[in-house]
């Protein structure tokens, strides 16, 4: 995963940048929002595609029932670009409010 997540990282920020100048720019002039910048890379460009799992038991989630057996795949980037919990998530902003709350890795604290 490490290395998937690294090399999507890096590569992702080096587009993000040359498609935001603005954010290049505000990134030259402060170094130190390159934790931030890193964090909102892995929003915005969501280093892992998806994740699939079986469901193990039947359960109702979001108005739908998924049974036991089903399989169900959530797709991160999907979930960081979701308007109703991200304000303006599809603009790459280095210097977002809570640059961490993204699901790139699924849910809770995740650290390198």
């Amino acid at each position: 995963g490490g290395n998937d997540t690294t090399r999507n990282t890096i590569s992702g920020s080096i587009v993000a940048l040359n498609h935001n100048p603005d954010q290049y720019a505000k990134l030259r002039a402060d170094p130190s929002l390159i934790p931030s910048m890193v964090s909102e890379t892995i929003r915005w460009q969501t280093p892992l595609a998806h994740m699939r799992r079986t469901a193990v038991e039947d359960v109702e989630f979001g108005g739908k029932t998924i049974r036991e057996g089903d399989k169900v795949v959530m797709w991160y980037v999907s979930g960081n670009r979701d308007d109703t919990v991200i304000e303006r998530p599809n603009d790459y902003i280095i210097d977002r409010e809570r640059p961490r709350q993204h699901i790139s890795f699924g849910f809770g604290i995740h650290r390198c």
